[in-house]
């Protein structure tokens, strides 16, 4: 049970987020919420919950730029497993080709729009919440050939150490091991058909197809936001079968029957040259890693 329990500044610094960007944590899929078009509506967003997320981003971002993050230990499905955990197999029989949402941009991009990306579900055993029977649902299509991941119905619990980054950063090891590709291969993180409000608003706010460099306003919003967070902690939590990656670019766009979509491109990080001078870190970046800004590793469940 070690692995993860919520241990370290990491933990503390994700308790010290308010209570507004916490609340649109967990992610669902559009296709199966929708009841009509409304979903599509953009979502009004106060100034101080866009601002946070791009504080929130900011201190991400710092924290990938160094990469000095330790990983979760010893990566395996099996460790789920053992905490009672169903994970669907990667098979033939639940082979599909990319969502509708996405089908258009990976053509842009030169991805496959066949039939070869895995449908895994995974699950958590039902736990009593305010009286209601509830469990953790991460739904996400894993394309180890073209170094993709499409993140789409996820549901995590209110409080729970699991999370979808830990869970995915596992069922992509282990894709990628029944397709004999190396993991390392990762290159995309699509957030197909979007329905968290604030995510949506801060879209709306940065810009619809844009494309959002580091170091932009609009990178660290989606960066520090609920369908954001998550991608940084991937890779700063499992560089050891990753490799060292950090985020080339964030790109918005809109589907065919309008939703909201977002994919992170990754490119290999890259140490910065010693005689360039050290950058000083945000607020949240030091509270993570104390005055040893370079050197101070993390112990930490992703997010």
């Amino acid at each position: 049970m070690q692995l993860f329990a919520p241990i370290s500044l990491l933990w503390v610094l994700c308790s010290f987020v308010s209570s507004r960007s916490l609340q649109g944590a967990t992610h669902f899929n559009e296709r199966s919420l929708r009841t009509g078009h409304t979903a599509h509506i953009p979502a009004l967003i106060k100034r101080d919950e866009y601002s946070d997320a791009v504080a929130k981003g900011k201190e991400l971002w710092a924290v990938l730029k160094q990469h000095c993050s330790q990983e979760v230990t010893e990566p395996s499905l099996q460790k789920l497993k053992e905490l009672e955990w169903t994970v669907l197999d990667a098979n033939e029989e639940n082979t599909d080709p990319p969502a509708d949402g996405v089908e258009e941009m990976f053509s842009k991009l030169g991805l496959s729009t066949g039939e070869q990306y895995y449908s895994r579900y995974a699950y958590s055993k039902f736990e009593k919440v305010d009286g209601k029977d509830v469990r953790n649902e991460f739904s996400n299509s894993y394309g180890s050939k073209d170094g993709v991941i499409i993140a789409e119905d996820n549901k995590r619990i209110k409080g729970s150490t699991i999370a979808w980054s830990t869970v995915t950063a596992f069922i992509w090891q282990d894709t990628c091991n029944i397709d004999k590709t190396d993991p390392k291969s990762l290159k995309y993180v699509f957030r197909d058909t979007i329905v968290n409000a604030n995510t949506k608003a801060f879209i709306d706010k940065a810009g619809m197809d844009k494309t959002f460099k580091p170091e932009e306003e609009g990178f660290f919003a989606l960066l520090g936001s609920a369908n954001g967070k998550g991608v940084a902690y991937l890779l700063l939590q499992h560089s050891s079968f990753l490799g060292k990656k950090t985020i080339k670019q964030i790109v918005t766009f809109k589907s065919g029957d309008g939703s909201y979509e977002m994919y992170f491109e990754f490119e290999d990080w890259k140490p910065p040259q010693e005689e360039t001078p050290q950058e000083e870190p945000p607020p949240g970046a030091k509270r993570w890693l104390g005055s040893n800004y370079n050197r101070r590793r993390i112990r930490a469940i992703g997010r």
